[in-house]
């Protein structure tokens, strides 16, 4: 099984390339991406003026229900190893809270992703989102089951500029695929993909796909029928490892055997913001399934000064921490797998 961590390394091209040709990055997004970098790397109590990530979590909820991330009764799996009687709370983050978020940052920012742990495609105003991005110059990213990614919704994230999707194609035929997804029928999201990469094509949209293969040992056997699958559309594809959960522990090895970067900062604490769908402003992505997480800020439409946040005495204590004390002092931290800025795997 593959421990390693992918880079990304042609993902990250063709995206640069594709935001490039749609003059979504200037100069002054590049001098803060590179204040962010030079921050992080002399481990400065500050950062660069604004993050140059923004992830989003608009809505918890998914309709896939997978048994690596939810429980049979749709209940999100806490992080927090010690909830203290607390649990994922689900709710839905106003458009006006959306925009209000994005507007503070666009100026700097590189990218907005908009979904953390839920299904990005439940959420109604997704397309308005997008397009309050797109008209400001933000690049917009999102990870879907693609379950309703059918043809109304592709086209109305593809008008509205939606820069890049990763779709989750665990499976080529509904046996395999329902191990891991326990709503859905792959039947229809290979439709639905097709499709998409169709109306990508021919409305010359530029819009960059991959096909994310969650590889376990039961579904190894059909990995070259997607990659197959993936050649014919021209879609990128990407494996990483899947995490033995909801019945596969004990038929499927550990997601990672080895040891734990805690002598390397984060870099989310320089470089990225995360907002809650509550408007709780976090250290990163994984507070927002870990309970009792630290909160820097409850962002109020209209009131709260991010920039300000950003910056503040609790983002600054944060950064002394991880820089003075490492990963192993702060609980959420102690635990996590990810280094860098991209994909945890």
């Amino acid at each position: 099984m593959k421990t390693h961590r992918n880079r990304y390394t042609l993902l990250h091209i063709k995206i640069l390339f594709s935001v490039i040709r749609k003059g979504k990055i200037n100069i002054k997004k590049i001098l803060n991406w590179l204040h962010c970098c030079c921050a992080y790397l002399l481990k400065l109590e500050k950062s660069a003026k604004s993050p140059f990530m923004l992830s989003l979590e608009l809505w918890n909820e998914c309709n896939a229900n997978c048994v690596f991330c939810r429980s049979k009764k749709g209940e999100i799996y806490d992080l927090n190893s010690d909830p203290m009687g607390e649990k994922i709370i689900k709710g839905r983050m106003p458009y006006e809270m959306c925009v209000d978020i994005i507007g503070q940052l666009k100026d700097h920012l590189l990218i907005a992703v908009l979904y953390t742990n839920g299904e990005p495609l439940i959420y109604k105003d997704l397309p308005r989102v997008i397009k309050y991005a797109t008209d400001h110059k933000v690049a917009t990213m999102i990870a879907s089951n693609g379950i309703l990614l059918d043809e109304k919704r592709g086209r109305s994230l593809l008008e509205v500029g939606l820069d890049f999707i990763k779709i989750q194609l665990s499976g080529f035929t509904q046996d395999v695929y329902s191990v891991q997804i326990r709503n859905g029928n792959v039947g229809k999201l290979k439709e639905n993909i097709r499709n998409f990469a169709r109306m990508n094509k021919e409305g010359g949209y530029g819009t960059v796909i991959l096909i994310d293969y969650i590889l376990y040992n039961y579904n190894r056997h059909q990995l070259p029928l997607v990659r197959d699958f993936c050649d014919e559309l021209g879609l990128m594809l990407n494996t990483r490892p899947g995490n033995p959960k909801g019945g596969l522990e004990d038929k499927e090895p550990p997601l990672y055997t080895g040891s734990l970067p805690l002598k390397m900062s984060c870099d989310w604490l320089w470089k990225a913001m995360q907002v809650n769908w509550n408007g709780d402003v976090l250290q990163c992505c994984e507070s927002v399934v870990w309970s009792g997480a630290e909160v820097y800020e409850k962002c109020t439409i209209g009131k709260t000064g991010l920039l300000e946040v950003w910056n503040g005495p609790k983002a600054v204590a944060m950064r002394q921490t991880m820089t003075t004390k490492g990963r192993g002092a702060i609980p959420i931290c102690s635990g996590c797998l990810r280094t860098g800025m991209s994909f945890k795997w």
